[in-house]
């Protein structure tokens, strides 16, 4: 039919948007209640039934949606494939989530919604304590000791004296997040419990998703020119002088000493010297922590200048692997290839 659907016509079929303007064909492949689930060729994803019918123009059989627009039609198969990337949306869930929702799921005999209803919880308290941070009303130092406290956070209205954001409601998203799963084949109803839930079994495309890693791989010439970075960095470091140590040698092992141009993290190795100062250490230790602006613990602060300088190498660099140099002395397996060494000034007070 080729007239505007209302919300309670909306089912399983092809719907697109705006007959006689640019749109997209769009495929329905649940609904529960008001909310549906559908396809389209960005992936799964999930609405209201309302919002459907407000965006459709027509809706169409598989034959006639097949007929006049052949290559949505195609788009919309290739989605029942899913390859999870770190952009990956599935349910509308990120690819992180899902990755370990499966994991979870997969060390159980079978899962129930509240399972899926748990990560869901989790991925959104933590996402609620970083905007606290951001915004300014959390200590950022708090943040380890924020995110442990989310077994408790359901019965929470403040947490360090701020008020915490209305928990939302996450059944719909539990659901969908389920039947986009179904839909990809990534677990299959396993059958119901006495209390009449559904059981659901992680298959074996499940597994194999579920040990996914969601860092992306690179070639050679981007591994090159992230050890380039990184080596910059280490020239700033033994350059600025309000730094309580100095990068003496890198070394890089791992794949990065392969032939291969498909290759994962950058293992690096480094090694520390400390600068000789004028005073004592400790006094200079707290005195740079201090300086940083962080709520740091009396063990934290005297760590605080080597741990630093692993910060300023590491920071936004994902793909680095970060490790001390002692860790491949005391396993001369791992080998290592030596990129950059540094002799400390001999006039250092």
């Amino acid at each position: 039919m080729t007239y505007p659907v209302k919300a309670s016509q909306v089912e399983q079929g092809f719907y697109y948007t705006k007959t006689g303007t640019p749109g997209w064909l769009r495929l329905i492949v649940h609904r529960h209640g008001d909310a549906v689930v559908y396809a389209e060729f960005t992936g799964l994803n999930q609405c209201w039934a309302s919002t459907i019918a407000r965006w459709t123009g027509a809706k169409h059989t598989q034959i006639e949606a097949a007929r006049l627009f052949p290559k949505e039609v195609a788009d919309i198969a290739r989605q029942g494939s899913a390859k999870l990337d770190r952009n990956t949306r599935i349910g509308g869930q990120p690819a992180k989530l899902v990755r370990d929702l499966l994991a979870d799921a997969t060390n159980s005999e079978g899962f129930c919604t509240d399972l899926v209803d748990e990560h869901l919880f989790r991925t959104w308290w933590r996402a609620t304590m970083d905007e606290l941070i951001e915004t300014g009303k959390l200590d950022g130092s708090n943040r380890g000791h924020a995110l442990r406290l989310w077994t408790t956070a359901r019965k929470r209205d403040k947490i360090f004296g701020v008020r915490l954001p209305k928990m939302p409601d996450f059944t719909v998203q539990a659901h969908g997040l389920i039947e986009a799963l179904l839909v990809h084949e990534l677990i299959c109803e396993e059958g119901r419990q006495s209390d009449g839930r559904m059981v659901y079994r992680v298959t074996d495309e499940g597994h194999a998703t579920g040990m996914k890693s969601l860092v992306p791989r690179m070639n050679r010439a981007a591994a090159e020119a992230l050890l380039e970075e990184v080596l910059a960095r280490v020239e700033r470091i033994n350059r600025d002088g309000e730094l309580l140590h100095y990068v003496t040698e890198v070394r890089v092992f791992g794949s990065y000493l392969t032939h291969s141009d498909d290759l994962g993290d950058l293992d690096v190795a480094i090694k520390m010297e400390r600068r000789r100062i004028a005073g004592e250490w400790v006094k200079a230790a707290q005195a740079l922590a201090d300086k940083s602006g962080r709520t740091l613990s009396f063990f934290h602060r005297l760590t605080f200048p080597e741990t630093e300088v692993r910060r300023r190498i590491k920071r936004r660099l994902s793909r680095i692997s970060l490790h001390d140099t002692s860790e491949l002395d005391e396993n001369p397996q791992m080998g290592g290839k030596t990129v950059y060494t540094f002799t400390p000034p001999a006039n250092q007070p």
